[in-house]
């Protein structure tokens, strides 16, 4: 009998996921030979705990039901783990990017049968001085944006309170620089940037092709890093986002690299897949296959 830990968010999508989770192990139980042991978090640091204590425990897969944070937690509960248990995701946030783009279902029919046909792939996994992150780590202008949008309003509205939010800031924030030191292999840049971008998949922040080229298994990070300008030409790399063209642009710097180190002159804050992380200056390094994670 092999046995599964659901931990879970009772805060996410206003309870809408652990309604979903519910009903998915219910059709599990039904159909399949297998147990499965929920833990809700309730402060944060919990999904951390509830992972390594599913590593330790020898289940045979960890289902981490929530938002960003929760993702984040449970990859870092295996990554800290001896033992690293596979790993399953049903995607209960608002923007979900790393879950989006590999695929990952969250209909109760679908996300069912993909559970019962245990199809993984290996996927990189980043970490930033000694936290673990799976998709992205951010700074500098409108990286504020998902900490500003009140939780109901994320439940109401999706995606666009996001947006909403977005548009608010733009003419506050447009006008933000930051003086980057950037060291990566081979590469050493000084410069004034708005914002940048160290990405293991195509998106972030609900653009889909953010680092259009980035892969999740080729042990790189795709790296984008948007240079101070003026508005003007800020509209037109913008408007190039959609397609991916924005990369193209002779004031964003786009490269792949499997380490990196960024500091500011001023202090900055960074962004560890949606939640807020370390001060500069970071460290971030790529482990390559670093979790098995459970596919379409």
């Amino acid at each position: 009998m092999e046995k599964y830990l659901v931990v879970y968010n009772p805060s996410s999508g206003k309870e809408m996921g652990q309604q979903k989770m519910f009903q998915i192990a219910k059709n599990l139980l039904t159909d399949e030979d297998i147990s499965m042991t929920f833990i809700a978090t309730k402060k944060k640091g919990d999904a951390i705990e509830a992972a390594k204590h599913g590593c330790s425990e020898g289940y045979d897969m960890i289902i981490a039901c929530g938002g960003d944070g929760t993702i984040n937690e449970a990859v870092n509960g295996i990554m800290q783990s001896p033992s690293k248990t596979k790993l399953a995701i049903l995607p209960t946030g608002t923007i979900n990017d790393f879950a989006t783009y590999m695929r990952i279902p969250s209909s109760i029919k679908e996300f069912t049968k993909m559970l019962k046909n245990k199809k993984t792939n290996m996927v990189d996994v980043g970490k930033v001085n000694d936290q673990y992150f799976i998709n992205v780590v951010s700074g500098g202008a409108f990286t504020n944006i998902p900490h500003e949008v009140p939780s109901d309003t994320k439940t109401i509205f999706g995606k666009y309170a996001y947006y909403f939010q977005a548009a608010l800031e733009i003419p506050n924030q447009i006008y933000k620089s930051y003086n980057l030191k950037v060291e990566s292999e081979g590469k050493t840049l000084n410069l004034e940037a708005l914002v940048f971008v160290v990405s293991n998949t195509p998106s972030t922040g609900g653009f889909k092709k953010m680092t259009p080229d980035a892969k999740f298994n080729d042990g790189l990070f795709d790296v984008v890093i948007f240079e101070k300008t003026n508005p003007l030409i800020m509209l037109e790399i913008f408007t190039g986002m959609a397609s991916g063209d924005h990369v193209k642009h002779p004031k964003v710097h786009y490269f792949k690299t499997s380490e990196i180190s960024i500091d500011s002159d001023d202090e900055l804050t960074i962004d560890i897949d949606g939640e807020y992380g370390f001060k500069t200056p970071v460290n971030i390094s790529i482990i390559n296959e670093g979790i098995e994670l459970l596919v379409p």
